[in-house]
This record gives C-alpha cells, sequence and structure tokens, in this order.
C-alpha cells in the first residue's frame, strides 16, 4: 500500500464522483461512508475494484453495484486505515 490512497468517500454529490475520477488510480481502495453508498454510480465500480462499505451502509447500496462492493465491518476498516499513509476524504 506504499504507493496507493485510501479515499473515504461521504457524499453523494455528482462533483464528488467526478472529483474521486480525476484524482484517484484505479489501484487505490475506496470506502463508501454514508450517504455516498445510496448513490455510487455503477461506473465507479467498473474503474475501480477495491470499494468497500461499512456492514451497517451496505443495505444502502443498488442492486446493480452490490457484487463489486466488499462489505467490512469497523473492525476490518480500522486495520484497512491503518495500511495506508495517505487519506483523502470526499465530503
Amino acid at each position: 500500500m506504499e504507493n496507493t490512497t485510501l479515499i473515504l468517500v461521504q457524499s453523494t454529490a455528482d462533483l464528488i464522483w467526478s472529483d474521486l475520477v480525476k484524482m484517484a488510480q484505479s489501484d487505490d481502495c475506496i470506502v463508501l461512508m454514508g450517504d455516498a453508498a445510496a448513490q455510487v454510480p455503477s461506473s465507479i465500480t467498473t474503474i475501480y475494484h477495491n470499494i468497500y462499505c461499512l456492514t451497517n451502509e451496505c443495505s444502502l447500496l443498488s442492486d446493480d453495484v452490490k457484487d463489486q462492493i466488499q462489505e467490512i465491518n469497523y473492525a476490518q476498516f480500522a486495520d484497512l486505515v491503518l495500511k495506508f499513509k495517505r487519506c483523502i476524504s470526499l465530503k
């Protein structure tokens, strides 16, 4: 995880998704939080393969993206965060 970034997406604004595509590399890890889980575009799941969602927010995911997003609990989220030197929060 030396050269990758952890990106926390917490908003559903269209601008957030376009900013994500502009800045994120295909091997970066993305965690969907809060409202972001409710409206993640399916195009995001085709570009990025390391997408996570907290267990208690997975019910917000649409059926067309559920299979491409990994469900994680809070302990797994904490372990994931500790693996990165860089983290970006998009709100």
